[in-house]
């Protein structure tokens, strides 16, 4: 329980995000506990972000309308990385991505790799 409340931020601007982008469906997902918001358009999308499809904030899950088939698998797996480091997961994760560039980052290779599995 611990876990959720410590990535409680992150829930709630996921959820901040997935309002302002215009949510077409919301899907309640009970492992691992999430809110998945299919939306209509990732505007706010820039920088590293910008050929995002797909993203995970905390407990919500964000698809945009290009998704492909295993993004939701992908982003899963980051869900379950926000549980196993509550709070500083994105601190982690951005320290990878700046050391290593986004196909070397360990997070996001544990994710490709898990994506087909679920």
């Amino acid at each position: 329980m611990i876990k959720y409340i410590l990535n409680i931020p992150y829930t709630l601007m996921g959820i901040i995000i997935s309002v302002l982008s215009f949510p077409k469906k919301i899907v309640f997902l009970k492992r691992p506990l999430s809110l998945i918001f299919y939306v209509k358009n990732m505007w706010w999308r820039f920088g590293y972000l910008k050929g995002a499809r797909a993203m995970a904030l905390g407990n919500i899950i964000i698809l945009g309308p290009k998704i492909e088939e295993f993004d939701l698998d992908h982003e899963i797996v980051h869900v379950n990385q926000y549980l196993r480091y509550p709070l500083i997961f994105p601190i982690l994760y951005y320290i990878e991505l700046f050391k290593k560039g986004y196909k070397n980052n360990k997070y996001e290779k544990e994710a490709f790799e898990k994506q087909t599995n679920i």
